[in-house]
């Protein structure tokens, strides 16, 4: 089976974005970062607003080749439907938040999914939201993937098991 679109969900820094980003180079598939088109470029996170959010979201989900990495669970439903596979993400949480960490303290200018002019820095509300939140929405998106069930889905919980799935892919 060819795989033409596919979405990577899971929690904040968990590595959705390098995956699709090297996933996008293997495949020569465009890559379409959720972070990038929620906010608002060269601020502290500033959000867009959400019609303008949708609006690309959807136009990009039209193409026949494409991944999709973040959340954003008002816009999942459009994505699944049209998707073909899904990576889910379940990392440990504190995994998660020591590359939060790192990724803060390192503001890599040129990260996968880096918000253009954005500042990268230590947030008690990301702290908060990886530790506490982004468990809780492991459930939500279990019960939706289950409405879509020509969906190939791959739960990844490890670097290792991401790497074997890339191998497998191409």
């Amino acid at each position: 089976m060819k795989i033409h679109r596919i979405c990577i969900i899971g929690p904040s820094s968990s590595g959705k974005s390098t995956l699709a980003k090297k996933l996008g180079q293997q495949l020569n598939y465009s890559v379409l970062h959720m972070d990038k088109i929620a906010h608002i470029p060269n601020t502290d996170w500033q959000r867009c607003p959400i019609e303008e959010t949708v609006r690309k979201h959807d136009e990009f989900v039209k193409q026949s080749n494409w991944i999709i990495e973040g959340n954003y669970t008002k816009m999942i439903p459009q994505r699944f439907a049209r998707a073909d596979m899904v990576i889910f993400h379940k990392f440990n949480r504190f995994g998660c938040l020591w590359r939060y960490i790192c990724r803060t303290l390192c503001n890599d200018k040129n990260r996968a999914g880096r918000l253009e002019g954005g500042i990268e820095r230590l947030k008690w509300s990301m702290i908060k939201y990886i530790l506490f939140d982004a468990p809780k929405r492991n459930k939500k998106y279990e019960k939706l993937l289950c409405e879509y069930s020509h969906l190939v889905v791959v739960c990844v919980r490890s670097f290792k098991d991401v790497e074997k799935l890339v191998n497998e892919i191409s």
